[in-house]
């Protein structure tokens, strides 16, 4: 019988791929198990994560600072999760985005084009411009702010 997560690789090989990605939670490296986050006996949930009081319970655990309540939240944190934007597993961004770049992820909703979708979330910025170009410089409380509707520290 072998540990977690030797145990859990020898099925779901595509995971541990993940893990050898440049940031990726500290599993191989034995900081965490794959049952801290996976209920490994299976259940009714989505990949079987532990889920207490919703999707990101497992996430919340750890990551308290992120789950609010918030004045303004962030509407895709709150619908669809932090998988959202983020790759629990892992990836090439250190914040462990499913893009490269912070600018790329929030480029996939906030666009600059004037005849993108009305109900769209817009960014009023020149795209051209380096200074436009880090997101995160301005709206760094990008999960959710008790200050600002967009955002800002």
């Amino acid at each position: 019988k072998a540990s977690e997560p030797q145990l859990c690789i020898t099925c779901h090989s595509e995971t541990k791929a993940q893990f050898s990605k440049p940031f990726h939670h500290k599993v191989l490296e034995g900081t965490m198990k794959c049952s801290d986050c996976h209920n490994a006996h299976g259940g009714f949930e989505a990949k079987q994560t532990k889920l207490a009081v919703g999707a990101d319970a497992s996430c919340i655990k750890c990551h308290g600072d992120k789950q609010g309540p918030f004045a303004f939240e962030h509407a895709p944190l709150k619908t669809e999760g932090c998988a959202s934007c983020h790759t629990p597993h892992g990836s090439a961004n250190p914040k462990m985005l499913k893009r490269s770049t912070v600018r790329q992820l929030c480029m996939e909703c906030h666009t600059t084009l004037s005849n993108a979708d009305e109900g769209a979330p817009q960014a009023p910025h020149d795209q051209r411009t380096a200074r436009y170009n880090n997101c995160t410089v301005c709206h760094a409380k990008i999960h959710g702010s008790n200050s600002h509707k967009f955002f800002f520290r």
